[in-house]
């Protein structure tokens, strides 16, 4: 019996199919949620450790799928031991019961769950696809159905064990992947390598946890459960990765124009290391996939500069990248940064204008630079004296302590921080502005971010974070593909009509 309809053919397939897994992962009063699951989601995980044992035939109720009995960390209870729970559930009619390798695989147990209901599962630290492929040698000794091995993760390139184990391995019925969200990408990945299974993160309350994307975000931004032949790879480089807005977008474009590519979150502190590891090490392109291009995302664009030696002007006049890109045989280092919020500006009115750049990270030194080459008088701000006055000696701007900053008498004034989105108060005021000044927050929200709203209510003019992202992922997508994305299609997925962006 296999665990999917459609299983992945080989790597010249013109796409690879996986089963999607959604996770109950809050205690469930209604089949409502279920109901509301996309379509494609053909498999049901109930981590019964977290939601107690739901009987099968109601989820079937509303579930049309196969269910996976998980009891994760949990034990006893109600009377019923660990053993005696996962038991019950393979009589009570679910699919697949997973099997911890460690705590389950007893001879009582193994006796009572027939070899097509066990998925055994393993997970623990693995140096090597070597030692992983040792690790399942054993496994497999144990008949079943479908085996999970989860690799402990610390940092991205532990990721590329598990998929360097899929690909030696050649198996249909074995999925592995590293945990966590350093560990997102490869759970991602891994069907293009041979995974039959893929597992969605799980939501509490319609709020996703920090187990990954929920299923509708696996589908939204990368395609799911459907992949197409990919032999490159790009991806943002931060620590908020895995809740950035890129690869969504990328993606969309890659699928329209059948690109084979797939831009990937990878959730990184440490530039340095994860060049070191994933990029110049060639481990992706020993699997068959070309890394083409990255986007640099905080805390990583200073160290990027440091990494990386052929930079743009801007990039190093303000010690900031946040695009790295194959040009032939090397990569180039830029920063789009000043370019999303340029080209929302009318630059023939720049010169003499006051501006005011509100940050000084990597984002906000590279703007404030391209304002003042452009002709603008820009004044730095920040909350921070040293980083502050930093910023100044570096691009020789005057500097404004954000304690005593006065938005009054600016023309331009551009939010670089996540200032106000915390729920604290703003720590300026707009209402003395004058009504022809233009704010722009780099900031992206689905609702409007509380310096967009105080803007507007003043009734100035606003750029919001959507339209900053829009010229940036067009420049960024030139740049790592060589091709133009198709009109209006990147607006459409930000939700922005296509004239709505200043001249």
């Amino acid at each position: 019996m296999s665990l999917i309809q459609a299983l992945p053919c080989s790597r010249s397939c013109s796409a690879v199919t996986a089963a999607l897994v959604a996770t109950l992962g809050a205690p469930p009063t209604t089949t409502a949620a279920l109901h509301r699951l996309p379509e494609v989601v053909s498999w049901l995980q109930v981590r019964a450790d977290l939601v107690g044992d739901v009987p099968a035939a109601w989820l079937r109720e509303a579930f049309r799928g196969q269910l996976l009995y998980t009891l994760g960390s949990g034990g006893a209870t109600a009377g019923l031991d660990r053993s005696e729970r996962l038991v019950a559930a393979a009589a009570e009619g679910y699919d697949l019961v997973e099997l911890d390798a460690q705590r389950d695989v007893r001879a009582d147990v193994l006796a009572a769950i027939p070899p097509h209901q066990r998925m055994i599962r393993w997970k623990g630290p693995a140096t090597g696809a070597s030692e992983l492929a040792s690790r399942f040698r054993c496994l497999s000794r144990i008949e079943a159905r479908s085996y999970l091995l989860i690799v402990e993760a610390r940092r991205a390139s532990d990721g590329l064990v598990p998929l360097s184990f899929l690909r030696s391995a050649g198996r249909r019925d074995v999925t592995a992947y590293a945990d966590g969200e350093v560990g997102l990408w490869s759970r991602i990945l891994a069907p293009l390598l041979g995974a039959p299974l893929i597992f969605a993160g799980r939501t509490v309350n319609d709020q996703e946890t920090s187990d990954g994307p929920g299923p509708e975000r696996m589908i939204a931004e990368f395609g799911l459960p459907s992949l197409p032949t990919v032999d490159r790879i790009c991806g943002i480089v931060g620590a908020g990765a895995n809740r950035s807005l890129s690869p969504g977008l990328h993606n969309a474009v890659y699928r329209a124009l059948g690109y084979p590519g797939l831009f990937l979150p990878f959730r990184v502190d440490a530039f340095d290391e994860f060049w070191r590891e994933v990029v110049e090490s060639q481990a992706l392109e020993q699997l068959g996939l070309r890394t083409q291009g990255f986007t640099v995302a905080s805390p990583n664009k200073e160290a990027a500069v440091t990494v990386l030696k052929a930079l743009g002007r801007v990039s190093r006049d303000s010690a900031s990248v946040n695009l790295v890109f194959r040009r032939g045989p090397a990569w180039a280092a830029i920063t789009t940064d000043s370019t999303g919020v340029l080209a929302n500006l009318d630059r023939r009115t720049l010169p003499g204008q006051r501006a005011a750049v509100i940050g000084c990270g990597g984002s906000g030194r590279a703007i404030a630079s391209a304002l003042s080459r452009a002709g603008a008088h820009t004044t730095l701000v920040n909350r921070s004296h040293e980083r502050g006055e930093q910023a100044s000696r570096l691009l020789g701007l005057p500097f404004a302590p954000l304690s005593r900053f006065s938005a009054e008498g600016y023309d331009l004034i551009i939010n670089a921080t996540s200032v106000g989105t915390r729920g604290e108060a703003l720590p300026f005021s707009l209402r003395s502005v004058a009504q022809h000044t233009l704010v722009v927050d780099l900031i992206y929200a689905q609702a409007p971010t509380p310096l967009v709203e105080s803007a507007r209510a003043n009734g100035l003019r606003v750029v919001d974070g959507r339209e900053v992202l829009l010229a940036q992922v067009e420049r960024q997508f030139i740049r790592m593909t060589g091709l133009a994305p198709p009109p209006g299609l990147l607006a459409e997925r930000l939700g922005l009509a296509p004239k709505s962006r200043a001249g």
